[in-house]
């Protein structure tokens, strides 16, 4: 069995994946690693091979606040319907976000460990 380079996380609250050209929504983060993230979306899909511009933002106000340029690799649709999996790798994230995400990861494998 293939093992994963880093670790993924789910979040522990709701994270939302916003378009930093649209400024829309594009879904929700369902779990994030060093390297990539997976969000849920509903309505409209992101093609593979497409390339965003992303923030990803703590509706409620915590962590994280990190932007990252990302392609997504895959999409799948989901049990709903007109909803879909989609997969990103990172492909631009500058220092400061790096270490905000660094820290964000830390935390929630903190919290992972404890439950």
């Amino acid at each position: 069995m293939h093992k994963r380079a880093y670790d993924r996380f789910s979040p522990l609250s709701t994270i939302q994946v916003i378009d930093k050209l649209s400024g829309h929504a594009l879904g929700v983060l369902i779990n994030i690693s060093r390297t990539g993230f997976m969000m849920l979306s509903e309505g409209n899909c992101p093609e593979g091979g497409e390339i965003h511009q992303v923030q990803l933002i703590d509706q409620d106000g915590g962590e994280p606040d990190i932007s990252v340029g990302a392609t997504c690799l895959w999409n799948d649709e989901a049990n709903a319907r007109h909803s879909y999996w989609s997969g990103f790798q990172i492909i631009d994230i500058s220092p400061e976000d790096q270490a905000k995400l660094d820290s964000y990861l830390q935390l929630l494998e903190q919290s992972h460990k404890a439950s």
